[in-house]
Order: structure tokens, then sequence, then C-alpha cells
């Protein structure tokens, strides 16, 4: 069920819009009218943090601009709060979108994930290859017009 509460449409079974709404505690980094920036309690390293947007949306796709717009506007700030306040060494941006992406909580989120020399994780995957012909079909296809 949807519902309107403090200016955003929320599910009513989603953890995401129930932590937005205030029913499920978290540990907030930074928020403003449309984004949420908390950390993640199951964190892959020390400070993993999840950006959402706060009008529910299950992916991308399903966003207005202007929300994605300002959800990767906090991103930037979070990322930037990070650099100075962690000794992190990189970071990684994650977005699962899809089961088979991965994703288990079906409201937008993008994933922070600080990177420290030695954490353990490890992104790697086995590669695709691709001919110059495939290449060349694909951007066509994938061709965004402006």
């Amino acid at each position: 069920m949807t519902n309107k509460v403090l200016g955003c449409y929320y599910m009513d079974d989603c953890i995401f819009c129930r932590i937005i709404n205030g029913e499920i505690p978290s540990y907030t980094i930074y928020q403003d009218e449309k984004t949420l920036a908390f950390l993640d309690i199951n964190p892959n390293t020390r400070g993993h943090t999840l950006v959402i947007p706060k009008k529910h949306a299950k992916n991308i796709i399903d966003m207005e601009d202007t929300d994605v717009e300002a959800l990767f506007r906090t991103v930037k700030k979070v990322v930037s709060s990070m650099k100075v306040s962690l000794d992190l060494d990189g970071l990684n941006l994650v977005v699962n979108q899809g089961e088979v992406a991965g994703q288990v909580i079906h409201h937008f989120h993008c994933h922070i994930i600080p990177r420290y020399v030695d954490d353990g994780i490890n992104y790697s995957s086995k590669g695709y290859s691709s001919s110059t012909e495939e290449l060349e079909e694909l951007a066509g296809k994938i061709s965004v017009n402006i």
C-alpha cells in the first residue's frame, strides 16, 4: 500500500520507507528534503553507507530526474565527508538493479563502500570479451538521443 508521509510517497512494506518514516532507527549521515544517507547495518567495510531517495522508487528508471540529481548530489556530499573523516584508500559506488544484479530491497539505493588496502573485498569479474563489430552494434543500440 502506498501512503503519503512528510510530502513523500512510501510503501508500507518497504524497510527503507519505514526508515524514512522514522518507524525503524538508522544511523543517519545526512538528509535533506529528497534524500537520506545512513550507515549500512550489514557493512562490507567500515563506513559503508546507503543513499536513498525519500520518494519510493524501485529503480533509477522509476525516479524523476530531479530526484536522481538530488540523490547523486547527496552521494557527492557523503563521499566528500568520507574523504576528510575516514582514512580511506578508495571507494566503490554500487547500485544493484534487479534481483539478478543482487537487489534485495526494492527501493532504489546507492552503496558507498569505503575501500582500504587489504580490506579483503574483491570486485573483479571474469569479464566479457567483445569484437569491434559487436561494440559498434551495441553503441548503436544503446546510443542515447539528446
